[in-house]
């Protein structure tokens, strides 16, 4: 009973003493409105300051990718279909498969023979044959 009654007048005690309760004394609800705050990350200090900048002494920025383009090839045709837009250097299968003409393949290295097609007459492996400059009759086997 004594103890009780201790607590308790302590806690009235501590709530008089302060007219916020149990809040500091030093947040008043007009300086949490006008209070900012900054996020400020300076593990590194200074030394990621300019790090993601540009660098000015590598001159004007060139073209991304080919300078010039692709070099397309517009005298190709598979199983007598012409194709548009085959580039140059492209696989065979490739370029057959913008004509919508399957070709089977097994392998992609060339060791199996699965894929061989005429190309301008002479049998060529479709997998790893590139794309000639000039013109192209690509026939199935």
């Amino acid at each position: 009973m004594v103890r009780t009654y201790l607590i308790i007048s302590c806690l009235v005690a501590l709530l008089a003493s302060s007219s916020l309760g149990f809040a500091p004394s030093s947040l008043k609800p007009s300086s949490l409105l006008t209070s900012k705050s900054t996020t400020s990350l300076d593990i590194f200090g200074d030394a990621l300051k300019g790090a993601f900048a540009n660098d000015d002494s590598l001159g004007k920025r060139k073209d991304e990718g080919l300078s010039k383009g692709p070099d397309y090839n517009e005298n190709v045709t598979v199983n007598g279909k012409k194709v548009q837009g085959a580039v140059v250097g492209q696989k065979l299968t490739v370029v057959a498969g913008r004509a919508r003409v399957k070709i089977p393949v097994n392998c992609q290295k060339g060791d199996c023979g699965t894929c061989m097609v005429n190309l301008n007459g002479r049998k060529v492996k479709a997998c790893q044959t590139p794309l000639p400059k000039g013109k192209a009759n690509i026939q199935t086997l």
